[in-house]
């Protein structure tokens, strides 16, 4: 056996070692975007719960944004809820200066994009995955039709084409689960950018210079 062969041979049986990880992450591939699915569901009654009736430009002329009351506070989404208590917060102890409001907001936006990052990579990862598994099979089959074995061959022919339609299928669910919390992402950014904006407005210039 010349040295070629054998690095063939070795590809060969890597690759048949790399079918049962590649089958896993499969099943793994499928349970998450079930998982995501089904969280977007809950996330979208919760939205539509809280958000049933509110604008944010409404909310905003009813009077001032900080030193609100707690009554007023609870009609706002859970987003801008949190963004306002941590921004008072801070300003209590004293550390809404040097482009600290700024740095908040960041930090709460980063937060939101964050729900983005599993769906996305499940868009590339799933089909990434259909194809070893289907590329994979291929190769047994070949080597079966090769032997003669037409019933193992079309056993494998089976499985090649099945893995390919559960990578593209969770694919395909992630990438409407991304593509809807992406519009929600984006609305809440925009609202709280636009609230911070009004909070910075309402903060006397002098205490956002003060430094620690």
């Amino acid at each position: 056996m010349n040295v070629l062969q054998l690095l063939e041979n070795g590809l060969f049986a890597l690759g048949q070692v790399l079918r049962f990880p590649v089958m896993v992450l499969l099943w793994a591939c499928v349970a998450s975007a079930l998982f995501m699915a089904g969280a977007s569901m809950v996330e979208f009654v919760a939205r539509r719960r809280e958000r049933s009736g509110f604008t944010l430009d409404r909310w905003l002329k009813a009077g001032p944004v900080l030193g609100t009351s707690e009554e007023r506070k609870r009609q706002l989404p859970s987003a801008l809820r949190q963004l306002l208590n941590d921004v008072e917060q801070a300003r209590r102890e004293h550390e809404l200066h040097d482009g600290a409001l700024e740095h908040l907001v960041l930090e709460f936006e980063e937060r939101v994009r964050g729900v983005l990052g599993g769906p996305r990579m499940l868009v590339k990862v799933g089909p990434s995955l259909g194809l070893l598994g289907t590329l994979i099979p291929m190769g047994q089959s070949l080597a079966s039709l090769a032997a003669g074995n037409l019933e193992a061959m079309a056993g494998q022919m089976v499985v090649a084409f099945t893995t390919t339609i559960i990578g593209l299928a969770a694919g395909t669910l992630a990438y409407v689960v991304a593509s809807v919390r992406l519009s929600w992402v984006n609305q809440t950014v925009r609202e709280q950018r636009y609230m911070a904006e009004r909070i910075l407005s309402e903060i006397p210039q002098p205490e956002l210079a003060r430094r620690s």
